[in-house]
């Protein structure tokens, strides 16, 4: 966490996303042991363990980018004494500590995350602002698609906003505790 005045900072966890770089980094190397053995060790070229070196290659070459594309990301969440901004690659979302009805701690993409539930969805989908244009239906570039999504969610998951919690350096629960702290109040009486 940074503070910077009366606003306190949630970074994304960087050391687990480094500790997974690390990881990606060793199988790499383990892949290219897989092609250097099967053309250098013997008379013959064996064919099986440079394969297995190439797949190897391909996809933890494809971990690797998408980990640093995550370190580079600019996810985080600030609190204020007035509002809640939560910043994605996609875009800003700046709610008043007033719309937001509910935060708690629920499933977001398959593992425990911070959830929260706004007094009127549409008001806060209004007040984002939208970073990049997309044609990806997946992607929220739009307040529409951010107002559909938000309706879907509390549809399907009974939460307009899911946080997921291996993203910021602050776990689930913690997230959550700090939030109610913050839109509370308690938090800047400390």
């Amino acid at each position: 966490m940074r503070y910077e005045g009366q606003v306190i900072i949630v970074e994304k966890n960087r050391k687990r996303a480094f500790w997974a770089l690390a990881i990606v980094a060793f199988m790499i190397l383990v892949s290219s042991a897989l092609v250097l053995a099967g053309a250098l060790v013997s008379q013959e070229v064996l064919w099986t363990p440079i394969w297995l070196g190439t797949v190897g290659l391909l996809g933890f070459g494809l971990s690797a980018v998408l980990v640093i594309q995550t370190m580079r990301s600019p996810w985080h969440v600030a609190a204020s004494p007035s509002t809640l901004k939560i910043r994605t690659q996609a875009y800003i979302l700046e709610i008043p500590w007033e719309q937001i009805a509910g935060i708690a701690v629920d499933e977001v993409n398959f593992r425990d995350g911070c959830v929260l539930l706004f007094e009127d969805p549409a008001a806060v989908a209004g007040g984002a602002r939208f970073l990049v244009r997309s044609n990806r239906p997946d992607v929220v570039t739009d307040r529409d698609t951010m107002l559909a999504r938000m309706r879907e969610n509390y549809e399907n998951l009974g939460y307009h906003y899911g946080i997921p919690g291996r993203i910021l350096e602050l776990g689930p629960e913690e997230l959550a505790q700090f939030l109610v702290k913050a839109r509370t109040g308690l938090l800047w009486e400390s």
